[in-house]
């Protein structure tokens, strides 16, 4: 399998230029998840 048939077969992400700032943005969201979640748990507990 060459290189571009890998590229075309992967496709690019819906929204950036590239998967790396896909998964960036994924893990921004979950460390902001369970810093909230974190912060709900100490305040009721």
């Amino acid at each position: 399998m060459t290189e571009e048939t890998r590229e075309v077969d992967e496709g690019k992400p819906p929204f950036f230029d590239s998967w790396s700032k896909m998964y960036a943005l994924v893990m921004g969201v979950l460390a902001v998840l369970i810093l909230l979640f974190y912060l709900f748990t100490e305040y009721y507990s």
